[in-house]
């Protein structure tokens, strides 16, 4: 009772407000719940917060490059803003790092990202082999990748019997609050199982917005379509840049494309209850287009130099 009489003291003899409490995380460069795997949250930072997020993954023999999508970083290669480096966050295996894009094809959906504040590669986890084995239709991927999960699904998910992967990043080193609980969301990790139904797929240009370059790259280039095992129940989005592998024979992962866009199917229900795909009852959010890791080898050896 005396100790805590003698701590009211001092908060009324010294003010009414309370000094700010330092982010050790902030201040040490971690987070908590890191995963022990070569895929990062990428974060493009405004003030100190987070604006845009996307995911990363670590080449093999880069010594600490990553590839991710290019329309991620497009908001600091387009004068939309100007930011500097330390607004470029990747959060990879327990560590928090700056980054600064190294190189962008013109015409595909890629970026190679350097880590700036990288002392020990070796500290880095294993990245993944890129795979030299063809895909075929049929073929059994994971899509992986960090993005924020509402409340309201990871709550769904785990009626389902499933459990989400959470990263703290928003709640611990952001230190973002919402008085809405069904506002709430936090970075969670996954790993989707999916199944490649097409390995040319072009994306219509004219469900695109009207800009020449943006519909070049989109007629010229050929995307891997991979619909998911489950439903994922809301949109992708965080995911883009993420890696999509394939389990070689002996069980390893290899990386076989870099996670691009998705496309919500529209399903509805008929009388007889079979499904149709016709118009807009409810929105299944299952299909994911992939950049061919073998369109951006340009990239992956210029990393590897």
């Amino acid at each position: 009772m005396k100790r805590c009489f003698l701590v009211m003291m001092s908060i009324l003899l010294f003010g009414c407000n309370a000094p700010p409490v330092e982010n050790i995380y902030r201040k040490t460069g971690t987070y908590i719940g890191g995963l022990n795997v070569p895929v990062a949250f990428l974060v493009s930072e405004w003030g100190g917060k987070p604006r845009i997020m996307a995911s990363g993954w670590l080449i093999d023999g880069g010594g600490g490059a990553l590839f991710s999508a290019k329309h991620f970083t497009d908001v600091f290669m387009n004068n939309v803003i100007e930011l500097g480096a330390s607004e470029c966050k990747v959060f990879l295996s327990h560590r928090v790092y700056n980054c600064v894009i190294d190189r962008v094809p013109p015409l595909r959906d890629a970026v190679v990202i350097n880590l700036l504040n990288l002392s020990d590669s070796a500290a880095l986890p294993p990245a993944y082999k890129i795979s030299t084995a063809k895909l075929r239709v049929g073929d059994t991927v994971f899509v992986q990748g960090f993005h924020p999960h509402p409340a309201q699904i990871t709550e769904s998910n785990m009626v389902d019997g499933l459990e989400d992967t959470i990263v703290p990043i928003l709640k611990k080193f952001y230190e973002l609050r919402q008085a809405d609980p069904e506002k709430v969301s936090e970075v969670v990790f996954d790993s989707l199982e999916a199944r490649v139904v097409d390995l040319s797929f072009h994306i219509n240009i004219d469900e695109q917005d009207s800009d020449p370059l943006g519909e070049l790259k989109f007629s010229a280039n050929e995307y891997i379509k991979v619909v998911t095992v489950r439903n994922h129940k809301f949109s992708f989005g965080g995911l883009s840049g993420g890696v999509v592998v394939r389990l070689n024979s002996q069980g390893g992962p290899e990386a076989v494309g870099i996670v691009t866009a998705e496309r919500p199917e529209r399903l509805d229900y008929d009388r007889d209850g079979k499904l149709k795909r016709k118009p807009i009852r409810k929105i299944v959010s299952d299909t994911i287009l992939v950049t061919p890791i073998e369109s951006v080898k340009d990239l992956y050896e210029h990393a590897r130099k």
